[in-house]
């Protein structure tokens, strides 16, 4: 077999993998695309065990649930301790937890600035606090628990689909100049890709790698208010073409689960073994209809 078939390209035959926010949305999505294509173990974190359990029932040969927390060291380290436990290395840790905290949504047209105001001073220091915690500080500490893992992972070789890798789930949020999504969100999305590229530096002398995925619209809990109200035929499938209008959404749907798994496979596979300290945006097109950076 040819070395640029897409058998022996796109398969991760023997990865270990870590990914938080494992039992819902983009989480489970890249989850279950590991599991089908050759994943040795796929350990899913998560807070609520029930969404795990449900995932690992569907891949008992490959999906293991860990309950935790990862805003809490003390969990990080008893689930990094039960991988190197059960297993002893990490190929790929995936930092895909987060929320979405205090948006704009509901600031009525034509605000004034003290309209603004008011409305971003009823959201306490505590709530904003809260997604900075979760979007920044837990990845931080996430890739900290797993990093010597990772790092065993290179020394024992037996996976062939390029360097240990973390991965972070950031947003098409990080580059909106427009804070619709709310200023704590976009802005602890941005500090993800930053963060990112700064451990991709930091870790050239250990050969780990670190990619950031910049998602759009795709179905999750955190993201369905969002887009909720733009849906201009709600007969169709939120991942059909013709759910939105072009103006909102040039590829006129929400991301599939084969686009996120195509995007997976491309990152965690021989195919994309070049590929550190990159910033890959999969959104439809979406950040090309607003004021935006990227």
């Amino acid at each position: 077999m040819s070395s640029i078939s897409a058998e022996n390209l796109f398969r991760v035959d023997g990865l270990v993998a870590v990914i938080t926010g494992g039992g819902t949305g983009i989480g489970l999505m890249m989850a279950k695309t590991l599991a089908e294509n050759g994943a040795e173990r796929v350990y899913i974190i998560g807070r609520r065990e029930q969404p795990l359990t449900d995932a690992a029932a569907q891949y008992p040969h490959c999906i293991v649930p860990l309950v935790g927390d990862v805003t809490k060291q003390d969990d990080l380290k008893a689930m990094a301790d039960t991988v190197r436990r059960e297993v002893g290395y990490l190929n790929l840790l995936i930092a895909n937890a987060g929320m979405s905290g205090p948006m704009l949504e509901t600031l009525k047209p034509r605000h004034t600035l003290s309209d603004f105001v008011e409305h971003a001073w009823a959201s306490s220091m505590q709530e904003f606090n809260a997604v900075y915690d979760l979007n920044c500080t837990a990845v931080y500490y996430t890739v900290l628990a797993f990093l010597e893992l990772l790092d065993e992972g290179n020394n024992k070789k037996t996976y062939g689909g390029g360097k240990s890798q973390v991965i972070a789930t950031a947003s098409t949020a990080s580059f909106l100049r427009h804070p619709r999504a709310g200023f704590a969100y976009c802005s602890s999305k941005a500090g993800v890709v930053s963060m990112m590229k700064a451990f991709s530096t930091f870790c050239v002398p250990w050969g780990i790698r670190f990619n950031t995925l910049a998602a759009g619209l795709f179905p999750s809990d955190l993201s369905v208010h969002l887009f909720k109200q733009y849906i201009i035929d709600k007969d169709k499938a939120i991942t059909e073409e013709g759910v939105f209008s072009r103006a909102y959404q040039p590829a006129e749907r929400a991301g599939s689960i084969e686009d996120m798994a195509g995007l997976t496979l491309y990152l965690t596979s021989r195919a994309g073994a070049f590929v550190n300290g990159s910033v890959l945006l999969v959104d439809g097109g979406k950040i090309a209809t607003m004021p935006a950076t990227y």
